[in-house]
């Protein structure tokens, strides 16, 4: 499923990608995602609209950061989860400490449900060669078949050749029961009734542990090497057997422009209403806009009507992917995904209902776009190549909503803001390989925030402009102070908050006659829109603002001439001039930053953290080790590792140290190099944006001279 030739020629996941398929008579819209930090919002826009998942974890690395960091975005949006233990075929891979870890720091219930069987092979090493079904008593065999696509399944019984699995898997699946029981009644009753786990039944047992799945009160855990392609049959039909349906899901609710809230009902014969949660760019189809049906059908050359926009769409084409192959279809029922053609302004997070839906104010819940915080210079070669890289531009940030694109009016230059250097290194690539623009990339730079340090500043803007003819006039007053600390606005305006009271309209004494030629709702749209543009540059260096509090108090209108445009375009004026007049602050990122490495190389990356790179040491742990105390403690059952290996195998790995940092991203450009330099190529790091934290005057006189000088 990894299409690109980036993603083939670094061999990771870049951008997430969606197949159809069929299993046990069952269709299953699968969402292949990144696991790089950089492309978080890749996970972000798929978890939204998933109904469950499956977390695959690397035997042998164990629970790693970023799947800490993926399992809370999960946890957000309350998705039922599996998890699967891969790679067992690797020489280290330990299912038991992972189970642990996943109880530790995932906090967990784990459930083992298979537990892996080792044996030598032809020369004498021992390898992974199956898995006990612990729900059905059963010892899965792929010998049959060298590619792994027959799975045998014999009876265990205490005939079998290794009396150490058998033993161990009546351990395990007396506690998977007992475990069981605790959380479900009906097993309980079943257990108590019966006086012996073993004669729970297996049909049972899959109804408690889908039950418990779907509620989320835990997660069962499979093993397997996927590269071989043994343990993935198990694993598909755990999805069918303990993940949700869209029916065993809660009604999506959408709100109203009235702050009404409404239930989304899952009937295919309900109005329609979808979620727009990915655009790609298509060469030959043009911009591909995958959907989530949540209610109605979606049927071929179909009316929309996006209410983000509010604008009317109309699908030229539906396509089943798979990956980056399509197929053509004629309809799509509620529940499932596919891509539309056609769509001219959908963007990511928006809500498409039928063109004569009752409620054209519906809108769903959107998706949290993360703020950018790298942020690099782009140039055409020549002046005729800035049309194609403008519209280039275009096209990747409408497929990506965590880059942000603007241009400096003072630089005359193109900016690139994005999540990492990654991030931004493969957005150049494309720009150069597959959009085939002959641009310029400059160095990498932090994106930086602005704010104010002034209480609160008053000002009155009047607009009066003639354009095309036309005269435009408005005036406002408006004031704007900084949010007190912990204090944002929505997602939207971008951590601050717009208020605006416009009870005090009022007309110019000398023409009482002129009353508005809007409704009121599109004034306040008009107002909110140009707040929002003028938070977008601030007036030191052109950076986003945050932390402000911009309240609109009093408005005068002029009748006709005080058209939508005006009232954006004066509301943006006097936000911008109220800011010019403010004392400015410059905020720079800092990151939550985890690092891991061995032992022996601790001192010197601690030295290297704490002195060099101005960072705040929080904790050092050993990897597979975490201080939770505040986790109900509870006896975790995981098959011991040591069981399932030959007697003259030897832990040849050593302890690695695990140590959470906090340190200014201005610091932690190329840390990657630095940190496989300092531990020879085996250290490893992920970090995410804490805050925005307020610079020393002396540093921010520095930055303000650098970047002055040009980015």
């Amino acid at each position: 499923m990894d299409y690109l030739s980036q993603e083939r020629a670094r061999g990771i996941t870049i951008t997430s990608a969606a197949i159809t398929f069929a299993w046990r008579n069952h269709r299953i819209n699968l969402i292949d995602t990144p696991g790089h930090a950089d492309f978080t919002i890749e996970v972000e826009r798929s978890i939204r609209v998933l109904d469950g998942a499956v977390t695959i974890l690397d035997g042998v690395a164990g629970v790693e950061a970023q799947t800490q960091t993926v399992w809370a975005q999960a946890d957000r949006y309350n998705v039922p989860r599996i998890a699967y233990v891969n790679k067992m075929d690797r020489v280290g891979a330990r299912f038991g400490r992972t189970v642990r870890q996943i109880a530790k720091k995932l906090r967990a219930q784990a459930l083992v449900c298979q537990i892996p069987i080792m044996k030598k092979d032809g020369r004498g090493e021992n390898v992974f060669w199956g898995a006990v079904d612990l729900v059905e008593m059963e010892v899965l065999d792929w010998d049959q078949d060298v590619n792994g696509n027959i799975v045998e399944r014999k009876k265990l019984t205490e005939d079998y050749g290794d009396k150490k699995v058998y033993y161990e898997a009546v351990k395990g699946r007396m506690n998977l029961v007992e475990v069981l029981s605790e959380m479900d009644d009906n097993i309980l009753e079943i257990m108590l009734a019966e006086e012996d786990h073993m004669k729970v039944s297996a049909k049972e047992v899959k109804r408690a542990l889908r039950r418990v799945t779907i509620s989320g009160k835990a997660v069962p855990v499979f093993c397997g090497a996927s590269f071989r392609n043994r343990g993935v049959q198990p694993v598909l039909d755990a999805i069918v057997d303990y993940l949700p349906s869209p029916l065993d899901c809660a009604a999506p609710i959408g709100t109203l422009a009235s702050g009404e809230n409404v239930v989304i009902p899952l009937k295919e014969k309900e109005s329609l209403c979808a979620l727009a949660f990915k655009v790609v760019h298509d060469h030959r189809r043009g911009p591909l806009v995958f959907v989530r049906v949540y209610s109605g059908t979606l049927n071929n050359r179909m009316s929309l009507y996006n209410t983000n926009t509010n604008t009317n769409e109309r699908v030229n084409k539906l396509l089943q992917m798979h990956a980056n192959d399509a197929e053509e279809i004629q309809c799509i029922t509620a529940g499932n995904i596919c891509a539309l053609v056609g769509l001219k302004s959908t963007r990511t997070g928006d809500t498409l209902i039928q063109f004569n839906h009752s409620h054209k104010s519906l809108r769903l819940p959107s998706i949290e776009i993360p703020a950018p915080v790298f942020v690099c210079a782009v140039e055409p070669a020549t002046v005729s190549d800035e049309k194609p890289l403008q519209e280039a531009l275009k096209n990747v940030l409408r497929e990506d909503p965590s880059l942000h694109v603007i241009n400096d009016e003072e630089t005359g230059q193109t900016l690139i803001s994005g999540m990492g250097e990654l991030h931004l290194e493969i957005v150049r690539d494309r720009l150069l390989n597959d959009f085939k623009v002959r641009a310029e990339i400059g160095k990498m730079r932090i994106s930086y925030r602005e704010s104010i340090s002034d209480k609160k500043i008053e000002h009155t803007c009047l607009y009066d402009k003639e354009v095309m003819g036309k005269r435009a006039r408005a005036q406002l007053s408006l004031n704007v102070s900084r949010l007190p600390e912990g204090d944002s606005g929505i997602a939207e305006e971008g951590g601050n908050r717009i208020e605006l009271d416009l009870s005090q309209q009022s007309s110019p004494t000398q023409t009482p006659l002129l009353a508005p030629s809007l409704p009121p709702e599109d004034i306040a749209t008009s107002i909110r829109s140009g707040l929002v543009s003028a938070l977008y540059r601030g007036p030191l260096l052109s950076f986003p603002l945050i932390n402000l509090r911009v309240k609109v108090h009093s408005l005068c209108l002029f009748g006709t001439e005080s058209s939508k445009t005006a009232l954006g375009a004066c509301a943006s004026l006097a936000l911008s001039q109220a800011l010019k007049r403010s004392n400015s602050l410059l905020l720079e990122p800092l990151m939550n930053i985890t690092v891991e490495i061995p032992e022996e190389y601790l001192g010197v990356v601690v030295s290297d953290l704490s002195g060099i790179r101005r960072g705040d040491i929080l904790s050092l742990e050993t990897a597979g080790q975490s201080d939770m105390s505040d986790v109900e403690e509870r006896e975790v059952y995981a098959p011991p590792d040591g069981v399932y290996q030959s007697d003259d195998y030897v832990d040849v790995q050593k302890p690695r140290r695990v140590i959470y940092a906090r340190v200014p991203l201005e610091k932690m450009l190329g840390y990657g190099s630095a940190l496989r330099g300092l531990t020879a190529g085996t250290g490893s790091f992920v970090m995410q944006v804490y805050k925005f934290g307020v610079m020393s005057e002396d540093r921010m006189r520095m930055v303000v001279s650098e970047l002055r000088g040009g980015l």
